[in-house]
Formats: structure tokens, C-alpha cells, sequence
């Protein structure tokens, strides 16, 4: 039997009164665990929703990959986020990229502590929360080691993908982003967490920075992100 924090990730049906979640904690890591039966249908069933801060009491499997949780009660109180539809739709989405992105992740407290404070404040922010998501997938880029090359930016370059570089032009063998989109994302990854609402995006630079992103990632990650899921949810959050 152990215990530990963790933030649930996503939620999946696997019998009728059972289900798989994916789940990043802070002593292992990504696990994959089996709730008790009836769990869903139990008053702290909400602890199961995406992106929610819980503490966990699993027993840990040997022999395959899926661990029996036992109980799951939530540590931190974000009810603000599932009572605004835009902010669930932000916890959604980071729940499908993280899901993903995650699956091999021992673990890492620096990236756990950084999770945990970026849904804190997309809990409690009042302004902001459009240009904050692709803040924190940038960052969270950089912490998976993907890092964007900053000091390579200048006025007027353009963002090659497969490198992380910025450059004057375009190589023919690679992805590239327009300057606009890389003025955008030299921005994002480096002003402070306080500016980040002047910087002028509107609904379809974001859309675009968000795929962007998506494809830096898969790049790097061996991921595909074209999913039905993250489509559904961007054109709602974008």
C-alpha cells in the first residue's frame, strides 16, 4: 500500500462501476490506476475529475502496469474551475496533452510542483486565462526539455520547429512558423507571468500558437496529437 499526491489527468470508463485513471504523482510519477467499484457513483466522486489535486492510497502492481486504487479524496479546493465552462475546457485540454505527453515520466518534483501551482492559479486567476494556457504549455515544453532557443530571437525571424531555434528565413527542409507567430511565442516564453494578458492574440492567433505547439511537441515526443478530443476542446477555449 502506498500514498502519495497526485493530479488526476483523465478519466476513463472501464466497467460499469469502474474506472482506469491516468493520473501524475508526486513519488512515481505517471500510473495508471483501477478505482474500486462504485466509486464513481460515491459523494467524493469529483476527485476523479480532470485535473483535480488529490491524495491517493493505490496498492502497486509488479506485474503489469495498472495499480488497484483504494481511495482518492481531493487536498486542494478548485471548484472555481469546473464552475466556469472556459476554465474546464483549459483543464480538459491539458488533461489530454498531459495524458499523453506524460505516459513515460518517472518522477519529477520541479515539473509536479509546477502542475499543481499552474491549476492553483488557473483556479483562482480572474483575467488572463487565455494567454496563461499557452503560457503554460510553453513552459511546460521547457521543463520536458524541449526548450524554445530564445537568445537565437530578433525582430522579424521565424521559429523552426524541428530545432527550437529562430532564424532570419525558412530551410527548405523544415517546419517554420510566420514572424508574427514567432514574435507571439518569443513573448509567451519569456514575459513574465504578470504580463502575459498584454500580449495581443486573438482567438485564431491562439488557435494557430496551440497548433504550433502541438507539433513542436510531437516532433520531439514521437506523439500524435490529432486527436478527435484536443480538436473538440480548442475550438472551444481558443
Amino acid at each position: 500500500m502506498e500514498v502519495t499526491n497526485a493530479i488526476v489527468l483523465k478519466n476513463i470508463p472501464y466497467t460499469e462501476n469502474q474506472r482506469i485513471l491516468s493520473v501524475f504523482s508526486a513519488e512515481r510519477g505517471f500510473l495508471s490506476l483501477i478505482t474500486p467499484v462504485n466509486t464513481i457513483k460515491r459523494r467524493n466522486n469529483h476527485a476523479t475529475q480532470c485535473m483535480q489535486i488529490v491524495e491517493i492510497e493505490y496498492i502497486f502492481n509488479e506485474k503489469n502496469n495498472i495499480h488497484k486504487l483504494t481511495t482518492i479524496v481531493n487536498t486542494r479546493n478548485t471548484t472555481a474551475i469546473y464552475l466556469d465552462v472556459y476554465k474546464m475546457n483549459i483543464a480538459l485540454l491539458w488533461g489530454e496533452i498531459l495524458n499523453l505527453t506524460l505516459r513515460n515520466e518517472g518522477k519529477n518534483e520541479t515539473l509536479y510542483e509546477y502542475i499543481e501551482n499552474s491549476i492553483e492559479y488557473l483556479n483562482s486567476a480572474q483575467r488572463d486565462i487565455a494567454n496563461f494556457n499557452l503560457f503554460f504549455l510553453f513552459h511546460l515544453a521547457s521543463l520536458l526539455g524541449f526548450d524554445i532557443n530564445s537568445s537565437t530571437y530578433r525582430p522579424g525571424y521565424i521559429l523552426n520547429l524541428n530545432d527550437g531555434n529562430f532564424y532570419p528565413t525558412a530551410a527548405n527542409d523544415s517546419y517554420s512558423t510566420g514572424p508574427h507567430a514567432a514574435q507571439a511565442i518569443y513573448k509567451l516564453c519569456n514575459s513574465p507571468l504578470a504580463d502575459i494578458g498584454n500580449i495581443p492574440l486573438n482567438r485564431q492567433s491562439r488557435s494557430i500558437i496551440l497548433d504550433i505547439l502541438l507539433l513542436f511537441l510531437s516532433f520531439h515526443l514521437n506523439i500524435n496529437f490529432n486527436i478527435k478530443s484536443i480538436k473538440v476542446i480548442r475550438e472551444i477555449f481558443s
